[in-house]
């Protein structure tokens, strides 16, 4: 059986901008780095080491994004995403935010569907939300858009961990 892996999850700054985008070249999240300033991204470590990170947006004071969840290969199954989506969520919570979007591969539906989003069609989006950049990019096309409307409702449920 697999030990549990300790890590820690830190509030993301400028000085972890090489790191983040490191996460998400290796695990294949994205091809592009990150723009613009580091803001509203959290990292995860596993004693000096980086292994995952999240971002979030936000698009209106009451509408989030969450953005690019990446954990590196060894370490997934030990309940970083889980942890990393959670704090997204409540700091989105804090700032008032009701409605949470992502895209996502059609393989993580039930991970996100365990914390409240749904799948919408793009054109069901409201318009405010259908313009982001990432649901209209053409990289993104093949991704699912998952919504949750009830952020302040929705409790994170505790990381699972494969049963071994």
């Amino acid at each position: 059986m697999k030990a549990k892996v300790k890590f820690q999850i830190i509030r993301a700054n400028e000085s972890h901008r090489k790191e983040i985008n490191r996460l998400l070249q290796a695990t294949r999240i994205s091809s592009h780095r990150i723009q613009g300033p580091i803001r509203n991204f959290w990292m995860a470590k596993v004693g000096d080491r980086f292994v995952g990170c999240a971002g979030m947006d936000f698009i209106s004071k009451e509408v989030g994004v969450l953005t690019h969840l990446a954990v590196e290969k060894e370490y997934r199954h030990n309940g970083i995403g889980a942890a990393l989506v959670a704090k997204r969520f409540a700091y989105a919570k804090q700032r008032g935010v009701k409605v949470m979007t992502l895209i996502t591969m059609y393989y993580r539906f039930n991970f996100y569907k365990r914390r409240g989003f749904r799948t919408i069609p793009r054109p069901n989006l409201p318009v405010d939300i259908r313009a982001y950049a990432q649901f209209t990019a053409q990289e993104y096309m093949k991704c699912a858009v998952m919504i949750n409307e009830s952020v302040q409702d929705t409790a994170m449920p505790e990381p699972t961990h494969p049963k071994k």
